[in-house]
């Protein structure tokens, strides 16, 4: 690592020295972007001549929420981007969505270019637990981009955006665009530091004032263990025992506050910039380093990057852009498993203290004896990783003339993941569930390659008349490669080397996939006033059967300038109506064409698991999804229309409508057991998307020494469920559900992911059937109880500024959408929450009618009515645990710098200082909401998943408060 880390160093140094000596004048004509956005493959476009809805995020406002990972930080942006995530841990993952869920099986999130390059952002879970409901918060690997390198970012949200791009561009894309170089004397540095502290920003309301029992009067004793370090009594999950002051020697513990810990966050960033007539460089070192607010969890980021630009003669101009980064993480484990470090903390009776966590060997010891203690599972079962990344591109560009000109540009993205997760002797982690210690060690490498050759250029049709062309083709390959060991039941007790352990359970996986295009655009100009563009790509891709292979993307939009048209007031600076329609397709992955042999292997989140090779007998089978020869992509036809005005100078609008319809998502359907397989992967449904967005800018006040702007975005979308194509109706969307019968599904008229699960019977009127015990009586179907989709989102940014003092704040805004509440159900259940403990004695009458139609009269004792009825005990319903309708305010981030440059620069020995200023800044400060959980921003499928809306045991999020420090000369 330390000779890696040098190498590149030194390769960064010799890069920026060689530009600094080609450097031979002190002016330059730098390149006049005003009114230009980039688009799809790099091309800058005018923004008046787009007929399609292009956002803009400056880098600053990129920075100011100090996350660590760009996609979370564009959280409350951009109107109609929807950013979830998993979890404040250090390196959770974050999961983006442009205009709603567009897949069931294939990703919904968008494309992610940097400079130019399509690069990964996938995530691998392989050694957590194969499952997005347990293991640990992986990092999607758009987190290895360092913010403070970003000089903006373009989210194309539609198709027409995004059409030639090909692959996955129905989804969206968004495009990254690093810090260049600028013309300079000499050198220019630019230097930050942060300092950072995480806390625990909210909590379920915990009683604790009950111990440890069943019936309310026996105090229950936490799990009792022999020597050998395993549970001689299992003891109690539930708080249904007398009061922790009523039984000697027991005291009550604030176990939230025993676990949890301050996080702390140290960045440094280091850029030497520079540039002349001839071209320009820019160098960059940046590191994070992360400890989180769960004990023994740490994220550390290091990244040096290089780009650079040089003219080799008036037509000829070469680039090049670099990048290494090295990520590795600390993690712990999450969710719906044994080892769960929220599981077992959140259940903990209050008469237990979570720090008694080891016996005096060293073993697992808890209240009960199937989970793991929290800080058993945090310092005694690690999950490691550690990810090397290399980003390199080049291009070269030819202006021949103003009517062609030729960019060629190549690229990699490449990266290997080392990953091992730790069970140590008694944890109830290992998938074999026997305690007897487990490793799991994964290395995953994963490639994209990418090479485009475009010509382009501008062409006088008339006088008044222009045609602006581009003509390319480009190569697209994926390469992935997964080995992953499993080692059981180990020999040396704590000893994670493999020749440790008795059992082994190999596999191996690679992947290959390799797609080909050619692309056109044709965009007319008109009197500078009409614009009129058509794109076309046709793809070849590997992954599709060879009838099937080959596809074309049209796509068409306009724009009309309408205030160069008509007779309108000086004060109209821009008024424009736009159009676009676009048809775009996504493929599947790799190896769905073709049933194969598999390694039988059966798994879930608690153990125990079967593997073979079993008791020294290896084994394959039939893959128990039968695969469909026939498949077709994934087909995505949209139609979007927009308004866009600049009035005063001080307001700018732009609206868009749009309608979004995807065609033949593929779906692992299920078939008859009698076939020999389980599921068909084959074509599904249609599901339609319809939207509305806003985004509204006002400058208040712009004054020399005051301004004062102020940026609003809003967004709707419709999802639903238009044709099913086959699939049953209320078919479960995949295997990310937590609890009896509940599922996101599959529902006509419905949108994807709906919660499907068990419901009370209601009388003609709605009102609950209550039967003889007092508690109301299930449905024999399950019915539709709750959809995760908000009814809308917002957000408000204010940016303040008084001569050297800034203030800025984001306001991040969601209206409606269900959660289901798993965690909250089962702590009712278990008599932990604190309105269980409020009323012991009382009794609760349901509001209802009995099976007469005559109201009810029957009333439950607290526990039962906590346990049965508002928990997930016997003859709950799913539906008690849904949260309707949640909404939430939240101040997503808040800064307040100050910028004493001028006061340095007045003293002559300071005047080479360009940029000094400090900053006070603080994330998710507070939150308003109706919402009974922890955080309703939160996902426990993580941005693997396609699901929403499950809070089961999640990671919670953090309140932060930074410090930053920025210098440049």
């Amino acid at each position: 690592m330390k000779k890696l880390t040098t190498s590149v160093l030194a390769v960064v140094l010799t890069s920026s020295f060689a530009m600094v000596n080609a450097q031979k004048k002190d002016t330059v004509r730098t390149e006049n972007i005003e009114g230009v956005v980039v688009t799809a493959l790099g091309i800058k476009r005018e923004k008046k001549a787009i007929g399609y809805s292009v956002s803009k995020v400056d880098g600053g406002d990129l920075q100011k929420s100090n996350e660590s990972n760009v996609i979370q930080g564009l959280a409350g942006k951009v109107a109609g981007v929807q950013v979830t995530g998993s979890s404040g841990t250090p390196g959770a993952s974050s999961k983006i969505l442009i205009r709603g869920q567009k897949s069931i099986n294939l990703s919904s999130q968008p494309l992610i270019v940097l400079d130019g390059m399509i690069i990964d952002n996938s995530i691998n879970n392989n050694a957590g637990s194969g499952t997005n409901i347990g293991g640990v918060d992986d990092s999607n690997r758009a987190v290895d981009i360092n913010p403070e390198d970003i000089e903006s970012v373009s989210v194309l949200k539609g198709a027409a955006a995004a059409a030639l791009y090909g692959e996955n561009a129905r989804n969206g894309v968004i495009i990254y665009i690093s810090k260049k170089g600028r013309k300079t004397k000499g050198i220019g540095i630019d230097f930050s530091t942060s300092i950072g502290f995480d806390r625990l920003s909210n909590m379920i309301d915990l009683q604790r004032t009950y111990a440890a029992g069943t019936n309310g009067t026996a105090y229950i004793l936490p799990a009792q263990y022999g020597e050998d370090g395993f549970a001689t009594t299992n003891g109690t999950t539930s708080s249904w025992g007398p009061l922790i002051s009523s039984v000697p020697g027991l005291q009550s513990n604030d176990n939230v506050k025993n676990f949890f810990k301050t996080g702390v966050t140290n960045t440094y960033n280091l850029a030497l910039s520079g540039g002349n007539d001839n071209g320009n460089f820019r160098a960059s070192f940046g590191h994070t380093d992360q400890t989180g607010i769960v004990p023994n969890t740490s994220l550390k980021k290091t990244s040096f990057s290089v780009n650079s630009e040089y003219n080799l003669s008036d037509k000829l101009k070469i680039g090049a852009d670099a990048l290494y980064t090295n990520t590795t993480g600390l993690r712990a484990q999450k969710g719906s498993n044994t080892a769960g470090i929220m599981l077992s903390l959140l259940r903990m009776p209050s008469s237990y203290d979570v720090r008694d966590y080891q016996t005096a060997q060293g073993f697992n010891k808890n209240y009960y004896a199937f989970y793991d203690n929290p800080l058993y599972t945090v310092y005694k079962n690690p999950y490691t990783d550690e990810t090397n990344r290399i980003i390199l591109s080049g291009h070269v560009v030819y202006n021949y003339s103003r009517w062609l000109n030729a960019t060629l540009r190549a690229g990699v993205d490449t990266y290997s993941t080392h990953a091992q997760q730790n069970y140590s002797y008694t944890s109830n982690g290992n998938s074999t569930g026997d305690g007897t210690g487990q490793v799991i060690i994964d290395s995953y490498v994963k490639s994209l390659y990418n090479i485009d050759l475009i010509f382009n250029g501008i062409v006088n049709l008339t006088d008044r008349i222009n045609l602006n062309y581009n003509v390319g083709a480009s190569v697209n390959s994926a390469f992935a490669n997964d080995q992953y060991t499993v080692g059981s039941t180990m020999l040396e007790i704590n000893q994670f080397n493999l020749s440790n352990f008795t059992t082994f359970t190999p596999q191996n996986f690679d992947s290959k996939q390799l797609k080909r295009g050619v692309y056109a655009s044709l965009e007319f100009d008109f009197y500078d006033q009409f614009y009129l563009t058509a794109t076309g790509r046709n793809d070849w891709n590997s992954t599709l059967p060879a009838a099937n292979r080959s596809y074309f993307y049209p796509s068409i939009s306009a724009s009309w300038l309408f205030n160069k048209t008509l007779d309108l007031p000086s004060w109209v600076n821009l008024g424009k109506v736009r159009a676009s329609y676009a048809s775009t397709f996504a493929s599947p992955g790799p190896y769905n064409t073709l049933t194969t042999y598999t390694t039988p292997y059966y798994f879930d989140t608690f153990g125990p698991q079967l593997y073979s090779p079993y008791g020294g007998v290896g084994a394959y089978g039939f893959n128990t999804t039968l695969k469909d020869p026939n498949l077709k992509p994934e087909h995505n036809k949209e139609y979007e229309v927009g308004l866009e005005l600049d009035l005063f100078k001080r307001l700018h609008l732009n609206v868009s409508a749009y309608q979004s319809t995807n065609y033949d998502l593929l779906i692992a359907l299920p078939v008859a057991p009698s076939s020999g397989y389980g599921l068909k992967f084959t074509n599904g449904p249609t599901v339609e998307n319809k939207g509305l967005e806003v985004e509204l800018g006002y400058d208040i006040i712009k004054k020399e020494n005051l301004t004062w702007n102020v940026n609003f975005n809003w967004a709707l979308n419709r999802n639903k469920v238009t044709d099913l194509n086959g699939t049953p109706n209320n078919s479960g969307e995949g295997s990310d559900f937590f609890s009896g019968n509940l599922a996101p599904s599959i529902t006509l008229g419905q949108p994807l992911g709906v919660f499907y699960g068990s419901a009370y019977n209601r009388d003609a009127s709605g009102n609950l059937i209550i039967g003889t015990d007092g508690i109301p009586i299930l449905s024999a179907e399950s019915q539709i109880i709750g959809n995760p989709n908000p009814d809308w989102t917002g957000g408000f940014r204010n940016n303040i500024t008084f001569k050297n003092v800034s203030l800025s704040f984001l306001f991040d805004v969601r209206k409606g959408g269900d959660i289901w509440d798993g965690t909250l159900a089962r702590l009712n259940r278990l008599g932990r929450t604190q309105a269980s403990a409020d009323n012991r004695g009382g009794t609760y009458i349901i509001p209802g009618v009995l099976e007469n139609g005559s109201p009810n009269n029957i009333a439950l004792s607290n526990k039962v009515y906590y346990s049965n009825y508002l928990g997930d005990g016997s003859g709950s319903a799913n539906e008690t645990a849904i949260e309707k309708d949640i909404n939430w305010i939240r101040l997503r981030d808040v800064s307040l710098g100050y910028n004493f440059t001028k006061i340095l620069t007045n003293s002559p020995s300071l005047s080479f200082v360009k940029n000094a200023e400090l900053s006070l800044s603080a994330r998710n400060l507070f939150i308003i909401t109706n919402y009974k959980g922890i955080d309703p921003e939160n996902s426990l499928a993580g941005s693997g998943s396609n699901t929403n809306g499950f809070d089961y045991f999640n990671s919670p999020n953090t309140r932060s408060y930074f410090l930053t420090f920025k210098f440049g000369f």
